[in-house]
């Protein structure tokens, strides 16, 4: 397979990868409760490979990788946002009630 189709064929699976956190991202952007059952590190342990996957691109020079690592590395970053600020908005409200 020559580079062309490569490339090609990193930006059809780097597509495919990242458009599945979009209904996540979504949901929670609907109902910002949704985000507190989710799990933090599991958000921070996407980014973080998803920043290696973004170094590696680069040093191979595959504008695919690091494309998709990249906006891989940002939605994982949203959802981190999300859930902490939903975690959090659930704190506040347990201790107001006290």
């Amino acid at each position: 397979m020559d580079m062309i189709h490569i490339e090609i064929l990193g930006f059809v699976a780097g597509s495919t990868n990242l458009f599945s956190s979009v209904p996540q991202l979504l949901a929670n952007l609907r109902n910002p409760q949704l985000a507190s059952g989710q799990s933090v590190s599991r958000n921070c342990f996407q980014c973080a490979g998803n920043s290696l996957w973004m170094l590696y691109g680069v040093s191979v020079g595959s504008v695919s990788m690091t494309t998709f690592a990249t906006l891989g590395c940002a939605m994982a970053g949203g959802l981190i946002f999300q859930t902490m600020r939903a975690k959090t908005s659930d704190s506040l409200q347990l201790l107001s009630q006290q």
